[in-house]
């Protein structure tokens, strides 16, 4: 199948399933695989129970933002950004511990490192679960009924990016498990925490500097603070796929030295049990191939057909007479996104929006620009979602014709006998914005 040849299979509602299964797994999907092979490496209710203290503690964060007490905003973004650079420094120690527990094997060591890597996975629920809760508030647009095909699309996306992170967990448990010695279990461990350490090294320089304590022309070993920052926002997904490559190194690892028994067995129960058992593990083994996958095509493919603009919305003919643009409403009554031009007497071309809205009958106008993103303009996706070109900011249709935010700016217009006037003096009191 191409990609080309992709759009032909989907359904007109598509989009609203893609947006929330591509942004769990987005977020989620790497940190999974490290959880599955930390899981299988501790096999002890103490990791589960950091885990557990996580989400709680993740929920009871993402509780305070969603009731945004006064003057916590500041707060609460510095305290991300600190969180941050503690995932990278709980991620350097336990590379550290990990490394020496698998050198020298004593007890101590094996109990102070599983303290360390409970404290990593505790502070990483901290981090990532309140952007994961925050879509559910997502899931109904304003206009939208309680309930509706819409709210059920977008909480069904939502649901199999968490079932394809618990997927890539217990796959990435049951592989691990299987390994045969301690030694390849305490490798490829160490590679998955090197992985993750490298990525909120990267992600703590960024925030280091936002928090003010590192400067943008600061460098070391000839790489700037400038040049992670670039690299790190052009670069989003590189980790994943470091960690989605290592769990692919570790399934055909297994899945070769599982073929068949390696050594001889008194009795044919035995054999019979040991070949079950490698049978299992090279299972386990296709099945993290095919979440793995999954994951790759659900963040390569289906997000750049969640994201793609379509094709630039030309602008339509209307009537003007006597200095008053008008557009019947018929023609824009069929709830897609209008555009429309005028171009001034001093030659500005002013570019306007119009729109039936979703909810009830009616209309939204505004400008084909906003206070924020200046001229830079709007496409169409889906059936209610208003994207702006140059910072992808969603905005609902139901909203276009309010003040604030990256909302087309709004102007003065009149809706009778079935038509929208508007006098073009009002455009050309905007025309410098288009200069």
């Amino acid at each position: 199948m191409t990609i080309q040849s992709l759009p032909n299979l989907c359904i007109k509602e598509e989009w609203k399933i893609l947006k929330y299964l591509v942004a769990v797994t987005d977020h989620l999907a790497a940190f999974a695989f490290m959880l599955g092979i930390i899981y299988s490496f501790s096999r002890r209710k103490f990791v589960i129970l950091a885990s557990l203290l996580g989400i709680i503690a993740g929920a009871l964060v993402f509780a305070v933002r969603l009731y945004d007490p006064r003057g916590m905003n500041l707060i609460l973004i510095a305290f991300n950004r600190r969180l941050v650079v503690s995932l990278a420094c709980l991620a350097i120690i336990s590379i550290i511990s990990t490394s020496l527990t698998a050198l020298f094997r004593q007890k101590i060591l094996w109990l102070v490192n599983l303290v360390i890597l409970s404290l990593l996975i505790f502070t990483a629920f901290i981090y990532l679960l309140p952007p994961i809760l925050q879509f559910t508030r997502e899931f109904i647009y304003f206009g939208e009924a309680g309930i509706s095909t819409n709210s059920i699309l977008r909480a069904l996306g939502y649901s199999l990016g968490i079932i394809l992170c618990l997927l890539i967990i217990l796959g990435g448990y049951e592989v691990h498990k299987s390994l045969n010695t301690a030694t390849q279990s305490y490798i490829f461990m160490l590679a998955s925490i090197i992985i993750f350490a490298l990525e909120y090294i990267a992600a703590s320089i960024v925030a280091l500097q936002k928090l003010k304590l590192l400067k943008i022309s600061d460098s070391f070993m000839n790489i700037s603070v400038f040049d992670v920052m670039i690299w790190h926002n052009s670069n989003p997904n590189a980790f994943l796929f470091a960690e989605l490559g290592l769990a692919a190194a570790m399934l055909l690892f297994v899945i070769l030295t599982h073929l068949r028994p390696s050594h001889s067995f008194p009795n044919k129960a035995l054999l019979r049990k040991e070949k079950a058992r490698l049978r299992d593990s090279r299972r386990w083994s296709m099945s993290l191939a095919v979440f793995g996958t999954l994951a790759i095509f659900v963040v390569t493919i289906l997000h750049y057909y969640d994201t793609k603009p379509p094709v630039e919305i030309q602008p339509e003919p209307y009537d003007i007479s006597d200095g008053i643009i008008t557009i019947k409403l018929e023609n824009i009554s069929d709830g897609h996104l209008h555009k429309f031009s005028y171009v001034t007497p001093g030659g500005y071309d002013v570019r306007f929006l119009a729109v039936k809205k979703p909810a009830g009958t009616a209309y939204g106008v505004g400008l084909d620009a906003c206070e924020i993103c200046g001229i830079a303009g709007y496409f169409e996706r889906g059936d209610e979602e208003v994207i702006c070109k140059r910072c992808d900011v969603v905005m609902n249709k139901n909203t276009i014709g309010f003040k604030g935010g990256c909302n087309p700016i709004p102007f003065d217009y009149e809706i009778k006998e079935g038509k929208i006037f508007i006098d073009v003096k009002v455009l050309e009191a905007h025309e410098k914005r288009f200069k």
